[in-house]
């Protein structure tokens, strides 16, 4: 009787290693320095800020749409594209300006562009004018001038930080027809000139212009066809370049979640068939506005309507940052999806808390009562200036990422499937417990 329970115990835990270590070498190890360089490849120069309606921005969808095909995964509802319209900032090829002319029109005074004042990139809804103190429709304060001149609203203002580096997103629908930003020393003389009668003209070589983008789709199909997809996504623009050709890399936001993405596509594909559809997205267009997710869920909703979204924004900074769980502006931590992830973070001792705002591309899942979270290294600090680059994107913060949502997208794609959720602990356990059953067998046959 011991023999056969020798024996059975033997061929339990031979089945255990078995399983254990074909999942130890088919896995696709998550590679950290796969993102890092994946990180550097699209926030290069080469791709001039990735910004939508670009030729750059173009060839990044050609990129994931091959990374997607590469990688065996299957079209979306028959096409690995979805192509919307929208207006994008186009630059033409003159040159900016922003002069004080007396009233015969000869130039007083002319300001340096990028040094005296530089486009806010809000909106080009109008990119020329000119006013003086004669205009009723001008308001003034100690940072800021308001100006209305039939139906467009333009705006001068200096940054809270002094510094003209940074670059808004683009928003076609924004009430400011154009927005500028000033040294304190610009606005300063603007106001002075003003008084005295001088006319203050502006002119910014960019328009707004019509065009297409696409968001970029492919998924794993699972072992329940018909199963509402979990949704991992990131979006891959960024806001291109100023009038001097300096580039805005977006490293951080958000070549970095793009690149966590496509990394965690390749670890989940090599995890085997899992139980529900797995659909993977790159969002065009989300510093327009999130315009790119905006379009998908009006497209697909009845698809994705008991979907669980997964995206990445800004993945890659832990100095002294907490990973952020970010929900939509009415979530709260008694979300279940969110407290969901807490445990995860709190299990495995990660350093988070909680950010609840609409401002990344889990708003319109949200606002069509779709789970969704965005994870988020919320460092603000560089993002959206030309020092959003490569040399400040942390490893370990990359690292500190997977860990908690790999956990959470296998418990809700694989139905926490326990060969893939503790392979490592059975192979070691069944191993140990088959050296042991052998030495006994040996100690007991030389008594």
């Amino acid at each position: 009787m011991r023999r056969v329970l020798n024996q059975l115990v033997l061929c339990f835990l031979s089945i255990i290693f078995c399983f254990s270590f074909k999942t130890y070498i088919t896995i696709h190890k998550f590679n950290v320095k796969n993102v890092m360089n994946t990180t550097s490849f699209l926030s290069s120069e080469d791709f001039k800020g990735r910004l939508t309606g670009s030729l750059e921005n173009k060839q990044i969808e050609e990129y994931i749409k091959l990374e997607f095909i590469n990688n065996n995964l299957k079209p979306f509802m028959g096409s690995y594209e979805q192509t919307f319209e929208l207006v994008y900032p186009h630059k033409i090829n003159k040159d900016p300006y922003l002069n004080i002319t007396d009233n015969s029109q000869n130039i007083v005074k002319e300001f340096s562009y990028g040094k005296d004042y530089k486009e806010d990139m809000l909106n080009f809804k109008n990119n020329t004018f000119s006013f003086n103190n004669k205009n009723p429709l001008i308001m003034a304060n100690n940072s800021s001038i308001q100006l209305k001149q039939n139906s467009d609203h333009f705006l001068f203002y200096t940054p809270t930080n002094s510094s003209l580096e940074f670059r808004s997103s683009f928003i076609s629908t924004d009430p400011w027809s154009m927005c500028i930003m000033l040294s304190e020393n610009t606005l300063s003389d603007i106001k002075k000139y003003l008084s005295k009668g001088y006319n203050i003209n502006c002119f910014i070589p960019f328009i707004n212009k019509n065009t297409t983008a696409k968001n970029i789709m492919g998924y794993i199909e699972g072992k329940n066809k018909d199963s509402n997809p979990v949704i991992i996504s990131s979006h891959f623009d960024h806001l291109g370049t100023d009038l001097k050709n300096t580039v805005y890399k977006g490293a951080l936001d958000n070549a970095s979640g793009t690149a966590f993405m496509l990394e965690m596509m390749k670890y989940i594909k090599s995890l085997g068939t899992p139980e529900k559809n797995i659909l993977f997205v790159g969002f065009n267009a989300e510093e327009f506005g999130c315009l790119g997710s905006d379009n998908f869920v009006k497209k697909y909703k009845k698809h994705i309507k008991d979907s669980k979204v997964f995206n990445f924004d800004m993945i890659g900074s832990d100095k002294g940052v907490p990973l952020c769980i970010m929900g939509g502006k009415n979530d709260s931590v008694k979300n279940d999806f969110i407290s969901s992830v807490s445990n995860t973070c709190s299990s495995k001792k990660i350093h988070f808390n909680y950010l609840f705002q609409d401002s990344s591309d889990h708003k319109p899942f949200r606002d069509n009562n779709i789970d969704a979270i965005t994870f988020c290294d919320n460092d603000v600090s560089k993002i959206h200036t030309p020092k959003d680059t490569i040399e400040f994107i942390s490893p370990s913060a990359v690292k500190r990422c997977y860990n908690v949502s790999s956990k959470e997208i296998i418990k809700y794609a694989f139905d926490n499937n326990p060969i893939i959720v503790y392979y490592k602990e059975g192979l070691i356990v069944s191993a140990l417990g088959i050296i042991l059953i052998y030495i006994r067998k040996i100690l007991l046959s030389n008594e």
